[in-house]
């Protein structure tokens, strides 16, 4: 049995971190035994699936943190892992750096296309994407998409006639919101516009939204659980994203959604037609366009929709991940 330990040294968000569905997937496999290595009181603990073997570390999870490194170093020794996957930069800088003790098979995922010098260090590293992978100086760099279980929603949640747009993601400068609800502002036509999600930009989005007089049309509606939910019951997702890794929010919407239209970022200038790309910041015109011929917009997405067949099924990531493991321990 191949024992593979996933290190992720962030407590998450709640919601959104890709590699729990991974981890939760990867653990229904025969002959596999999955430990997830996390900070104590993370707020993805819930998601966590029973098959899987939890490790909590106390320390702060400081790159310079001596006492971290002791407690982890402890953990190291007393468990046999035949490979350990870090998640992110910091992950797997601090193991990168234990593991000059271990000499344990290290594979390390990069999860978006910022800095990160370190997994120009380290053999064996995947990327969610090809633009990540392009910000990665390393030949031997695999691109493994992520993945998605579509499970059954309730789809009534549309309660009125409005046109009605989603954004969805952390409130934060890299997200656009501002960008975007500047835009929106120039549009005349109805419509419905919520920004879910929570974040440090809070106060300065809503501030924006009422110096603009559109608080009867745009709306931060907070952090929410039920995302597939929300986008099924969406006329249009906008990711207005300055960058983008991978983007959930994107694959969310290409299993459940309607139309999703995306700035130039992450998995959608890979696998998005043109005509879904938003080329510049200035995209109202582009907007009113999808709202006055809709039906057209959204006939070419079903078709679009129609060639991707299993690209982003969760088992077949998985099934990925298990033959890249195999390789690399060989």
């Amino acid at each position: 049995m191949i024992h593979i330990c996933h290190f992720i040294s962030s407590r998450g968000l709640g919601r959104g971190e890709f590699y729990i569905d991974l981890v939760n997937e990867m653990s229904k496999n025969i002959g596999v035994k999955i430990s997830l290595l996390i900070p104590i009181e993370a707020k993805f603990l819930h998601r966590v699936s029973k098959n899987i073997n939890i490790i909590e570390y106390k320390s702060k999870d400081s790159r310079n943190n001596p006492f971290l490194y002791y407690e982890l170093f402890n953990i190291f020794r007393l468990n046999r892992f035949d490979l350990v996957h870090t998640h992110f930069a910091k992950s797997s800088e601090i193991f990168y750096r234990l593991n000059k003790f271990f000499k344990i098979t290290h594979v390390a995922t990069k999860h978006n296309p910022r800095k990160g010098s370190i997994f120009n260090k380290i053999k064996n590293v995947t990327a969610v994407s090809n633009d990540v992978a392009k910000s990665i100086k390393n030949k031997y760099v695999k691109v493994i998409y992520n993945g998605i279980l579509k499970r059954n929603i309730d789809n009534k949640l549309k309660v009125n006639d409005r046109f009605t747009i989603r954004a969805i993601g952390r409130l934060e400068k890299i997200k656009g919101f501002d960008v975007l609800i500047r835009e929106m502002s120039k549009i005349k036509l109805d419509y419905n516009l919520e920004i879910v999600g929570d974040g440090i930009e809070y106060n300065n989005l809503n501030k924006l939204i009422n110096e603009l007089n559109l608080s009867n049309k745009i709306k931060l509606v907070g952090f929410k659980e039920n995302i597939p939910e929300l986008i099924n019951s969406s006329d249009l997702i906008i990711i207005s994203s300055f960058s983008e890794g991978f983007s959930l929010v994107a694959l969310e919407t290409i299993i459940y959604g309607k139309l999703l239209v995306s700035t130039n970022v992450g998995i959608c200038k890979e696998v998005l037609p043109k005509k879904f790309i938003i080329e510049d910041s200035s995209y109202s015109l582009n907007i009113v366009d999808i709202i006055k011929n809709y039906d057209l917009y959204k006939n070419e997405f079903d078709d679009f929709l129609n060639t991707l067949d299993d690209k982003f099924n969760l088992e077949n990531i998985v099934e990925e991940y298990l033959s890249y493991y195999k390789k690399v321990l060989n």
